[in-house]
Protein backbone atom coordinates (compact mmCIF):
# COMPACT_ATOMS: atom_id res chain seq x y z
CA UNK A 1 0.00 0.00 0.00
CA UNK A 2 1.14 3.44 -1.11
CA UNK A 3 2.30 5.07 1.88
CA UNK A 4 0.36 8.86 1.97
CA UNK A 5 2.74 11.86 0.81
CA UNK A 6 2.59 15.40 3.33
CA UNK A 7 3.98 19.00 2.85
CA UNK A 8 5.32 20.24 6.04
CA UNK A 9 4.87 23.92 6.56
CA UNK A 10 6.40 25.59 9.80
CA UNK A 11 5.97 28.52 10.94
CA UNK A 12 9.09 29.79 12.48
CA UNK A 13 8.17 32.80 14.56
CA UNK A 14 5.65 30.69 17.00
CA UNK A 15 7.40 27.63 16.82
CA UNK A 16 10.09 26.46 18.94
CA UNK A 17 13.44 24.98 16.76
CA UNK A 18 14.10 22.44 19.80
CA UNK A 19 10.82 20.61 18.35
CA UNK A 20 12.30 20.05 14.82
CA UNK A 21 13.35 16.28 15.50
CA UNK A 22 9.71 15.61 17.28
CA UNK A 23 8.06 17.66 14.50
CA UNK A 24 9.67 15.50 11.56
CA UNK A 25 9.87 12.57 13.49
CA UNK A 26 5.41 12.53 14.42
CA UNK A 27 4.91 13.26 10.95
CA UNK A 28 6.97 10.31 9.71
CA UNK A 29 4.00 8.19 11.36
CA UNK A 30 1.92 9.45 9.08
CA UNK A 31 3.72 9.10 5.81
CA UNK A 32 6.69 10.56 3.76
CA UNK A 33 7.53 14.30 3.72
CA UNK A 34 7.97 15.37 0.04
CA UNK A 35 8.11 19.08 1.13
CA UNK A 36 10.09 20.60 4.54
CA UNK A 37 9.37 24.17 4.54
CA UNK A 38 9.75 26.84 7.28
CA UNK A 39 8.50 30.37 7.59
CA UNK A 40 9.94 33.92 8.90
CA UNK A 41 12.62 36.32 8.74
CA UNK A 42 15.43 34.50 9.61
CA UNK A 43 18.07 37.64 10.05
CA UNK A 44 16.38 38.20 13.41
CA UNK A 45 18.68 36.85 16.18
CA UNK A 46 15.62 35.20 17.71
CA UNK A 47 15.62 32.75 14.35
CA UNK A 48 19.15 31.92 14.40
CA UNK A 49 18.08 28.14 16.51
CA UNK A 50 16.23 27.50 13.11
CA UNK A 51 19.28 28.77 10.66
CA UNK A 52 21.06 25.79 12.41
CA UNK A 53 18.42 23.41 12.42
CA UNK A 54 17.10 24.36 8.42
CA UNK A 55 20.68 22.85 7.28
CA UNK A 56 20.50 19.48 9.70
CA UNK A 57 17.29 18.52 8.74
CA UNK A 58 17.21 19.36 5.32
CA UNK A 59 14.38 22.09 5.77
CA UNK A 60 13.43 24.88 3.06
CA UNK A 61 14.07 28.40 4.93
CA UNK A 62 11.78 30.81 3.47
CA UNK A 63 13.43 33.71 4.41
CA UNK A 64 10.40 36.73 4.46
CA UNK A 65 11.11 40.10 5.76
CA UNK A 66 7.91 41.77 7.87
CA UNK A 67 7.32 45.01 5.56
CA UNK A 68 4.50 46.05 8.61
CA UNK A 69 4.72 45.47 12.25
CA UNK A 70 0.69 45.39 12.06
CA UNK A 71 1.01 42.62 9.48
CA UNK A 72 3.05 39.20 9.78
CA UNK A 73 4.28 38.51 6.29
CA UNK A 74 5.66 34.88 6.58
CA UNK A 75 2.52 33.47 7.75
CA UNK A 76 0.83 35.45 4.18
CA UNK A 77 3.83 33.33 2.72
CA UNK A 78 2.63 30.35 4.06
CA UNK A 79 -0.64 30.21 3.27
CA UNK A 80 0.85 31.45 -0.80
CA UNK A 81 2.67 28.06 -0.64
CA UNK A 82 0.15 25.86 0.97
CA UNK A 83 -2.61 26.54 -1.99
CA UNK A 84 -0.04 26.39 -4.39
CA UNK A 85 1.04 22.47 -3.56
CA UNK A 86 -3.00 21.83 -3.39
CA UNK A 87 -3.43 22.97 -6.75
CA UNK A 88 -0.42 20.46 -7.87
CA UNK A 89 -2.26 18.14 -6.81
CA UNK A 90 0.84 16.03 -5.25
CA UNK A 91 0.38 15.36 -1.71
CA UNK A 92 -2.57 13.65 0.46
CA UNK A 93 -2.04 16.02 3.40
CA UNK A 94 -0.56 18.84 4.81
CA UNK A 95 1.09 19.79 8.26
CA UNK A 96 0.86 22.94 9.85
CA UNK A 97 3.04 23.99 12.51
CA UNK A 98 1.85 26.60 14.23
CA UNK A 99 -0.42 28.00 17.89
CA UNK A 100 -1.75 30.32 15.89
CA UNK A 101 -5.54 30.92 14.92
CA UNK A 102 -4.27 32.62 11.84
CA UNK A 103 -4.28 29.39 10.21
CA UNK A 104 -7.80 28.22 10.89
CA UNK A 105 -9.27 29.00 7.35
CA UNK A 106 -6.46 27.73 5.82
CA UNK A 107 -6.85 24.05 7.53
CA UNK A 108 -10.65 24.02 6.86
CA UNK A 109 -9.84 25.03 3.13
CA UNK A 110 -7.52 22.04 2.97
CA UNK A 111 -9.89 19.79 4.52
CA UNK A 112 -12.74 21.19 2.30
CA UNK A 113 -10.42 19.95 -0.85
CA UNK A 114 -10.03 16.18 0.73
CA UNK A 115 -6.68 17.45 2.76
CA UNK A 116 -5.47 15.49 5.55
CA UNK A 117 -4.61 18.52 8.14
CA UNK A 118 -2.11 17.39 11.05
CA UNK A 119 -1.56 20.31 13.36
CA UNK A 120 1.32 21.03 15.79
CA UNK A 121 2.36 23.62 17.98
CA UNK A 122 1.93 23.86 21.88
CA UNK A 123 -0.76 23.01 24.46
CA UNK A 124 -1.97 26.95 25.04
CA UNK A 125 -2.41 26.69 20.73
CA UNK A 126 -5.63 28.42 19.77
CA UNK A 127 -8.67 26.11 20.05
CA UNK A 128 -10.62 26.94 17.45
CA UNK A 129 -7.25 25.98 15.26
CA UNK A 130 -7.42 22.44 17.22
CA UNK A 131 -10.62 22.12 16.13
CA UNK A 132 -10.52 22.13 12.21
CA UNK A 133 -7.49 20.10 12.16
CA UNK A 134 -8.33 16.26 11.79
CA UNK A 135 -5.41 15.38 14.67
CA UNK A 136 -2.97 18.20 16.70
CA UNK A 137 -0.04 16.95 18.26
CA UNK A 138 0.63 19.41 21.17
CA UNK A 139 4.77 19.03 21.09
CA UNK A 140 5.76 20.33 24.50
CA UNK A 141 4.23 17.66 25.82
CA UNK A 142 5.64 14.87 23.33
CA UNK A 143 8.95 16.06 23.48
CA UNK A 144 9.14 16.44 27.40
CA UNK A 145 7.62 13.09 27.82
CA UNK A 146 10.92 12.04 25.23
CA UNK A 147 12.90 13.56 27.28
CA UNK A 148 12.17 11.99 30.44
CA UNK A 149 11.71 8.82 28.61
CA UNK A 150 15.66 9.05 27.61
CA UNK A 151 16.95 10.21 30.85
CA UNK A 152 15.04 7.00 32.31
CA UNK A 153 16.97 4.88 29.98
CA UNK A 154 20.42 6.38 30.15
CA UNK A 155 20.69 7.90 33.78
CA UNK A 156 21.38 5.16 36.48
CA UNK A 157 23.42 5.86 39.14
CA UNK A 158 23.19 8.83 41.62
CA UNK A 159 25.55 11.13 40.18
CA UNK A 160 23.68 11.10 37.38
CA UNK A 161 20.14 11.30 38.49
CA UNK A 162 21.74 14.71 39.98
CA UNK A 163 22.13 15.74 36.57
CA UNK A 164 19.03 14.42 35.13
CA UNK A 165 17.37 17.46 37.73
CA UNK A 166 19.49 20.66 36.20
CA UNK A 167 18.20 19.04 32.82
CA UNK A 168 14.76 18.96 34.13
CA UNK A 169 15.04 22.31 35.88
CA UNK A 170 16.43 23.65 32.45
CA UNK A 171 13.79 22.61 30.72
CA UNK A 172 11.37 24.41 32.82
CA UNK A 173 9.42 21.45 33.43
CA UNK A 174 6.23 22.55 34.68
CA UNK A 175 4.55 21.72 38.24
CA UNK A 176 2.40 19.65 38.92
CA UNK A 177 -0.32 22.51 39.62
CA UNK A 178 0.62 23.85 35.90
CA UNK A 179 0.26 20.58 34.03
CA UNK A 180 -3.31 19.94 35.57
CA UNK A 181 -4.07 23.97 34.87
CA UNK A 182 -3.18 23.16 31.33
CA UNK A 183 -5.07 19.92 30.79
CA UNK A 184 -8.17 22.27 32.34
CA UNK A 185 -7.54 24.97 29.41
CA UNK A 186 -6.56 23.12 26.80
CA UNK A 187 -6.26 19.31 26.50
CA UNK A 188 -9.62 17.14 26.24
CA UNK A 189 -10.51 16.19 29.86
CA UNK A 190 -9.49 12.74 30.78
CA UNK A 191 -12.71 12.03 32.35
CA UNK A 192 -14.52 13.01 28.73
CA UNK A 193 -12.16 10.43 27.41
CA UNK A 194 -12.55 7.89 29.45
CA UNK A 195 -16.45 8.54 29.74
CA UNK A 196 -16.05 8.11 25.41
CA UNK A 197 -14.40 4.86 25.87
CA UNK A 198 -17.26 4.08 27.59
CA UNK A 199 -19.73 4.65 25.14
CA UNK A 200 -18.15 3.35 22.50
CA UNK A 201 -17.80 -0.02 24.01
CA UNK A 202 -21.52 -0.11 24.84
CA UNK A 203 -22.21 0.85 21.33
CA UNK A 204 -19.85 -2.38 20.27
CA UNK A 205 -21.18 -4.54 23.30
CA UNK A 206 -25.04 -3.84 21.40
CA UNK A 207 -24.22 -4.19 17.87
CA UNK A 208 -22.09 -7.71 19.05
CA UNK A 209 -18.25 -6.99 18.03
CA UNK A 210 -15.44 -6.41 20.30
CA UNK A 211 -13.54 -3.10 20.70
CA UNK A 212 -10.17 -3.45 18.76
CA UNK A 213 -7.56 -1.40 20.81
CA UNK A 214 -6.05 0.02 17.08
CA UNK A 215 -9.54 1.31 16.24
CA UNK A 216 -10.63 2.29 19.75
CA UNK A 217 -8.08 5.06 19.16
CA UNK A 218 -8.88 6.31 15.73
CA UNK A 219 -12.66 6.34 17.34
CA UNK A 220 -11.21 8.80 19.87
CA UNK A 221 -9.47 10.88 17.09
CA UNK A 222 -12.51 11.07 15.53
CA UNK A 223 -14.39 12.26 18.78
CA UNK A 224 -11.16 14.19 20.47
CA UNK A 225 -8.71 15.29 17.46
CA UNK A 226 -6.31 16.33 19.83
CA UNK A 227 -6.54 12.88 21.72
CA UNK A 228 -3.14 11.97 21.93
CA UNK A 229 -2.00 9.09 25.09
CA UNK A 230 0.96 10.88 25.27
CA UNK A 231 -0.50 13.58 26.82
CA UNK A 232 -1.98 12.42 29.56
CA UNK A 233 1.58 11.11 30.60
CA UNK A 234 1.69 7.11 28.47
CA UNK A 235 3.92 6.62 25.99
CA UNK A 236 1.58 3.72 24.31
CA UNK A 237 -2.12 3.18 23.82
CA UNK A 238 -2.20 0.12 25.55
CA UNK A 239 -0.31 1.38 28.68
CA UNK A 240 -3.39 3.91 28.93
CA UNK A 241 -5.81 1.74 28.80
CA UNK A 242 -4.54 -0.53 31.47
CA UNK A 243 -3.36 2.46 33.90
CA UNK A 244 -5.23 5.60 33.41
CA UNK A 245 -9.00 3.85 32.75
CA UNK A 246 -11.23 1.57 34.44
CA UNK A 247 -11.52 -0.40 31.38
CA UNK A 248 -9.23 -3.76 30.66
CA UNK A 249 -6.74 -4.56 27.81
CA UNK A 250 -7.41 -8.86 25.96
CA UNK A 251 -4.70 -10.44 24.30
CA UNK A 252 -5.70 -13.07 21.77
CA UNK A 253 -2.99 -13.63 19.68
CA UNK A 254 -1.98 -10.88 17.59
CA UNK A 255 -5.56 -9.50 18.49
CA UNK A 256 -5.92 -6.48 21.19
CA UNK A 257 -9.39 -5.41 22.39
CA UNK A 258 -10.63 -3.55 25.24
CA UNK A 259 -13.13 -4.65 27.54
CA UNK A 260 -14.77 -3.43 31.16
CA UNK A 261 -12.80 -4.61 34.07
CA UNK A 262 -16.77 -5.14 35.31
CA UNK A 263 -16.16 -5.95 39.19
CA UNK A 264 -13.93 -2.41 39.05
CA UNK A 265 -16.49 -0.43 36.66
CA UNK A 266 -19.15 -1.72 38.77
CA UNK A 267 -17.91 -0.36 42.13
CA UNK A 268 -16.70 2.67 41.10
CA UNK A 269 -20.39 3.58 39.29
CA UNK A 270 -22.33 2.29 42.49
CA UNK A 271 -20.64 4.69 44.21
CA UNK A 272 -21.17 7.84 41.92
CA UNK A 273 -24.73 6.65 41.75
CA UNK A 274 -25.33 6.74 46.07
CA UNK A 275 -23.89 9.64 46.04
CA UNK A 276 -26.01 10.77 43.40
CA UNK A 277 -29.55 9.26 45.04
CA UNK A 278 -28.50 10.61 48.38
CA UNK A 279 -28.58 13.99 46.31
CA UNK A 280 -32.00 13.80 45.04
CA UNK A 281 -33.05 12.08 48.53
CA UNK A 282 -31.95 15.20 50.76
CA UNK A 283 -34.67 17.73 48.84
CA UNK A 284 -37.61 18.65 51.54
CA UNK A 285 -39.75 16.18 49.86
CA UNK A 286 -37.37 13.68 48.99
CA UNK A 287 -38.28 12.28 45.24
CA UNK A 288 -40.49 9.50 44.04
CA UNK A 289 -39.58 6.13 42.98
CA UNK A 290 -40.24 6.02 39.81
CA UNK A 291 -39.61 9.37 39.37
CA UNK A 292 -35.71 8.57 40.42
CA UNK A 293 -35.34 5.52 38.14
CA UNK A 294 -35.84 7.64 35.73
CA UNK A 295 -33.17 9.98 36.31
CA UNK A 296 -30.65 7.33 37.24
CA UNK A 297 -31.27 6.05 33.88
CA UNK A 298 -30.86 9.21 31.77
CA UNK A 299 -27.77 10.37 33.94
CA UNK A 300 -26.00 6.54 34.34
CA UNK A 301 -27.36 4.75 30.87
CA UNK A 302 -25.36 1.92 31.46
CA UNK A 303 -26.02 1.23 35.27
CA UNK A 304 -27.95 -1.81 36.37
CA UNK A 305 -29.04 -2.24 39.67
CA UNK A 306 -29.26 -5.86 38.73
CA UNK A 307 -25.34 -6.36 38.52
CA UNK A 308 -25.23 -5.16 42.39
CA UNK A 309 -28.08 -8.41 42.75
CA UNK A 310 -30.79 -6.60 43.25
CA UNK A 311 -34.22 -8.09 41.74
CA UNK A 312 -36.11 -4.50 42.55
CA UNK A 313 -35.09 -0.79 42.08
CA UNK A 314 -36.87 -0.26 45.78
CA UNK A 315 -34.62 -3.10 47.23
CA UNK A 316 -31.54 -1.32 45.99
CA UNK A 317 -32.09 1.96 47.44
CA UNK A 318 -33.06 0.41 50.35
CA UNK A 319 -29.75 -1.17 51.04
CA UNK A 320 -27.75 2.41 50.72
CA UNK A 321 -27.40 3.64 54.19
CA UNK A 322 -28.71 7.13 55.66
CA UNK A 323 -31.93 6.07 52.96
CA UNK A 324 -35.47 5.13 53.20
CA UNK A 325 -38.89 4.19 51.00
CA UNK A 326 -41.67 5.96 52.58
CA UNK A 327 -45.27 5.82 51.50
CA UNK A 328 -46.10 6.44 48.27
CA UNK A 329 -42.75 5.20 47.43
CA UNK A 330 -40.83 8.73 48.60
CA UNK A 331 -37.40 8.19 48.65
CA UNK A 332 -35.81 10.38 51.26
CA UNK A 333 -32.42 11.04 53.82
CA UNK A 334 -33.32 9.44 57.15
Amino acid sequence: MEEKKFALLIDAENTSARYIETIINELKEYGTITYQRMYGDFTKFVLSDWNKKALEYAVVPIQQPRYSTAKNAADIMLVIDAMDILYQKNVDGFCIVSSDSDFTRLANRLRESGMIVIGMGNSKASKTFIKVCNEYKYLDIIAEEGLERELDEEIKTDAEEEVKNSIEKNHDKPSDKNNTEKEKNSITPLNRVKNEINNIIQINENNGTATYLASLKSSLQRRYNDFDERNYGYNSMKKFVQEATKFKIVQNGSVTTVVRDNDKYIEDISVEVEIYIKMLADSENGIELGSLGQKIKQKYADFKYKDLGYSRLSSYVKSIEGITVGKNNIVKTK
